[in-house]
């Protein structure tokens, strides 16, 4: 199990490809089996790393609230994380949660950034709750064990519903039943102190849509943002929004998707749309 020990944090991560065209990926969960960085790696080329973010073993849990600087922190490991393995710049791409880390690696350490594919990035409307639905569910879940056993199978059976979908595919389906298989035990052996952590949403101190548009509107690290019609959490309305800020950005919708399915139903279309945006921009 490849453990990266840092000043202060250890991070698991796993490793695809090689050569020097780098990109992170940063997420509470790896998937191991199926996944767009791993493809990016295994056919086009890239050198890819999967980081379990700090706060989920087995990286570093987390028993303090790092309040509004959670984002802050997950983006400075993967630049921590980079300058240990020897990378001046990568590329980053992220989903959900992974996505937040990017944004804030856009404006924390633009200057290590090739670029970023973001996928399912939002970020959250500025409603006036400081974290979204979806997370606040399961810190909810994780009061008593009564609630949390019930509530992890569900989510780990939803999770992993497209890798279930396609378990009898004779070309992926062997890897989609391991895929599975990780997911439902990732939730199910989720520590506690994994499940109340409480990030909060992506730039917290912005209390209002106008103060993170202006916020936005200081980005200039090429963007492909990646978004799915059916998503909940990351609503095409807020990905436009996004893309009408962000100087230097491109979005592609996919139809009939959810904020789950999305980066694995779609994992050949992003590697193919990724290389597309990479061939306009100039950035290989």
């Amino acid at each position: 199990m490849p453990i990266l020990k840092l000043k202060n944090v250890e991070l698991y991560y796993e490793e695809y490809g090689e050569g020097d065209r780098y990109v992170i990926q940063a997420q509470q969960f790896i998937n191991s089996h199926l996944s767009y960085v791993k493809t990016l790696a295994e056919e086009q080329g890239f050198h890819g790393y999967i980081i379990r973010i700090r706060g989920y073993a087995p990286s570093t849990l987390v028993t303090e609230d790092l309040g509004d600087d959670w984002y802050d922190v997950w983006a400075q490991d993967v630049c921590d994380f980079a300058d240990a393995m020897g990378m001046d710049r990568f590329f980053y791409t992220g989903h959900s949660h992974g996505a937040g880390i990017g944004w804030h690696l856009c404006m924390n350490h633009a200057d290590r950034l090739r670029g970023f594919f973001a996928s399912g990035c939002g970020p959250h409307k500025k409603d006036g709750q400081a974290t979204g639905g979806a997370r606040m569910e399961t810190i909810n879940a994780a009061k008593s064990r009564e609630t949390w056993e019930p509530y992890a199978e569900k989510q780990g059976t939803y999770c992993a519903k497209y890798f279930t979908s396609v378990e009898k595919d004779p070309v992926i389906g062997e890897a989609a039943r391991a895929a599975k298989e990780q997911m439902i035990q990732f939730w199910k052996e989720m520590p506690e102190a994994a499940a109340i952590l409480n990030p909060r949403k992506p730039f917290p101190k912005c209390k209002t849509e106008e103060e993170l548009i202006e916020i936005l509107k200081t980005i200039h690290v090429p963007m492909l943002m990646l978004g799915g019609s059916e998503d909940n959490i990351s609503s095409p309305d807020l990905m436009v929004r996004s893309l009408r800020a962000v100087e230097n950005s491109k979005l592609i919708i996919y139809q009939g998707v959810d904020h789950v399915d999305l980066p694995n139903r779609f994992r050949e279309e992003y590697v193919r749309d990724i290389m597309a945006f990479c061939e306009e921009r100039g950035l290989l």
